[in-house]
């Protein structure tokens, strides 16, 4: 049994050996796992990014951003709901310099438009309005056609007929968790009034400045801009009517353009600041109230093992984007589609490159087909083994002959 013991031990070395040899990222088989899905999804165009050790390891760009023109690394995609991790951001570096307080009372800081009373006496805070937990309404927007007249921040606030109802408190401030793209929007205003400031350049300035992201906005792009935007897509493969995209006034929940690698430079600085204070725009400590997963300001924050990992998604008409990314491994990926049915394609391609890098919730750090092969092995030997025992027993088997001295390296079977 010794011996059994011995080479059942050498062959989980061997496996584990091959599984570290195989853990980098394998990028053929990760551009494979991309057009598959975008020839099964109906996806027209996707502009990857992957993070590794705090940095951009691996840019990629598939398909089209029209018929006839192919996505590039500078094609912009609408990040929709990816613009409210960055736009917690920026009024976390603003905090951070002292323009504003994230646990201010944001009645105090609004003057243009007032929050409707609601029978709630707790205080709402910026915080609370970029963690979701101001009990405001109002979850998305459907953005509007290129030919349609684009209201104010203070009429979305009001409500838009056939877009939005007024936005008010619908449950107590401070307790669960509800999604409100609706609660950034007044968080949005509370800061542009506070600060005499847009916030769309406060981001150019503070945020994409810094990181030298001089492709991504929050600005709005018209029909002139065609030829740098990918175009979005509904799930059936026609253009998004009325122009080719939507605009969306509402600023800090959806209205950012971007590219995947612009992106993921934005998520490795917010998690080198997490883990070791050596990011650009916030501190550590300001990182960690960013990303504390029991009140996140508009990232999305889970516990895993080892850590946290940070993620959202976003939801356009016409677009889908979506990242994952893990602070203590310094690793992540950014995907945006220029399609409805994209997040069929971001969520398998999360899971591949998860798979390869062996991020904590995958289980595995290895390629399934090497475990699987590396288990065969060793079940394959226990086998023979067990079988080969259980015949000795019953005496099928002659009996070792004694050992002598001789040449052989190993005694052999008489």
């Amino acid at each position: 049994m010794r011996s059994l013991t011995a080479l059942l031990t050498l062959l989980l070395v061997l496996v584990s050996a091959a599984c570290a040899a195989e853990s980098g990222l394998d990028t053929d088989r990760l551009d494979e796992v991309a057009v598959d899905m975008m020839k099964e999804h109906v996806v027209p165009g996707v502009s990857l990014a992957v993070i590794d050790d705090f940095a951009v390891a691996y840019v990629r760009s598939y398909g089209d951003a029209e018929q006839g023109r192919p996505v590039t690394p500078d094609t912009l995609f609408q990040a929709a709901s990816l613009s409210k991790p960055v736009a917690g951001l920026v009024a976390a570096a603003i905090a951070e310099q002292g323009w504003i307080d994230l646990e201010a009372d944001v009645t105090t800081m609004l003057t243009s438009w007032t929050l409707p009373p609601s029978g709630y006496d707790e205080t709402i805070t910026l915080r609370m309005l970029f963690a979701h937990r101001a009990g405001i309404n109002v979850p998305g927007f459907p953005g509007y056609t290129l030919s349609e007249d684009l209201p104010g921040l203070d009429r979305l606030l009001l409500g838009v007929r056939d877009k939005n109802e007024p936005m008010r408190v619908v449950a107590q401030p401070g307790t669960e968790r509800n999604y409100s793209g609706g609660g950034f929007l007044i968080a949005q205003l509370a800061i542009e009034d506070h600060t005499g400031l847009l916030f769309e350049d406060i981001a150019e300035t503070e945020v994409f400045g810094a990181l030298g992201m001089e492709r991504s906005t929050f600005r709005l792009f018209y029909p002139e801009d065609r030829a740098v935007l990918a175009v979005g897509y509904r799930a059936d493969g026609t253009e998004v009517a009325g122009g080719g995209w939507h605009q969306y006034p509402e600023t800090a929940a959806g209205s950012m353009w971007t590219t995947a690698d612009e992106y993921a430079v934005l998520v490795a600085d917010v998690m080198r600041s997490y883990v070791d204070d050596s990011g650009t725009v916030l501190d550590q400590a300001t990182a960690e109230l960013l990303l504390d997963p029991d009140f996140a300001v508009g990232f999305g924050v889970s516990r895993e093992e080892g850590g946290i990992a940070i993620t959202h998604d976003g939801a356009n008409e016409g677009y889908r984007s979506e990242f994952v990314a893990v602070p203590h491994l310094g690793q992540g990926v950014v995907l945006l589609t220029n399609s409805d049915s994209g997040l069929d394609l971001t969520s398998a391609v999360i899971d591949e490159v998860g798979g390869q890098f062996g991020w904590p919730w995958t289980g595995w750090s290895t390629p399934l087909w090497l475990v699987l092969l590396g288990l065969g092995l060793v079940v394959g030997v226990v086998v023979v083994v067990v079988r080969h025992l259980r015949k000795r027993q019953k005496g099928d088997l002659p009996a070792r002959s004694p050992r002598h001295t001789s040449n052989r390296s190993s005694p052999g079977i008489s």
